[in-house]
């Protein structure tokens, strides 16, 4: 369990607003992903293949929705916990002209977010995320399994999501079941910050 934040009124208020949201976002995450790989194993000899293809879609998209934009409210619980003062719209991590929540973070606490933000994991989130959102669908591509090891009527490992890396400009496929490990490295990362936001707390 955590402590609660040395802060009371108003803003208290607040942080309790965004840390909820933080919280009911991922656990949207969690619910979206595992509704994904269900709609991924649906046998497509079942008239359902339809129907499948379209949930697959939505979820996928709602997954990288509420990952990335648990991320976006956990930065809205520290603009208010380490007194930024930044309206809820211009609450960012970094911003050129200094105004941001990264430079009013304590130094440990700003290296552990960095970090989290550096890691590729991270990147291809927001790839997909963006793509969705802004520009497309979250590309995939289906094959063929049923042989081997897999039961004659196995999907998930036939489906992947496709994204473009930034840098290298290279095309990435990944088995879709990747996106637990997305789910799980993101948790990690934010209950990471809430344990030292909670030590930070004592020391004011």
């Amino acid at each position: 369990m955590y402590r609660r934040p040395k802060i009371s009124g108003t803003e208290a208020e607040k942080w309790r607003s965004f840390h909820f949201a933080t919280r009911l976002k991922l656990e949207g995450a969690v619910y979206f992903c595992s509704r994904m790989l269900g709609a991924a194993s649906l046998p497509e000899d079942m008239g359902l293949s339809r129907l499948a293809h379209r949930q697959k879609k939505w979820y996928a998209e709602a997954f990288f929705f509420e990952l990335c934009s648990a991320h976006d409210t956990l930065l809205q619980e520290l603009n208010i916990i380490y007194g930024c003062n930044l309206d809820v719209d211009k609450v960012k991590w970094k911003n050129p002209k200094g105004k941001d929540i990264k430079s009013k973070l304590p130094e440990s606490l700003a290296t552990k977010m960095q970090k989290g933000l550096d890691a590729d994991w991270f990147k291809k989130v927001r790839w997909y995320r963006n793509t969705a959102t802004h520009h497309y669908l979250v590309p995939t591509e289906e094959g063929t399994v049923g042989w081997g090891t897999q039961s004659w009527d196995a999907k998930v490992d036939g489906m992947k999501i496709v994204c473009i890396d930034e840098k290298t400009k290279k095309t990435i496929r990944e088995n879709i079941e990747v996106c637990e490990d997305y789910l799980k490295n993101m948790l990690e990362h934010i209950h990471n910050v809430w344990s030292q936001m909670s030590q930070e707390f004592n020391k004011r």
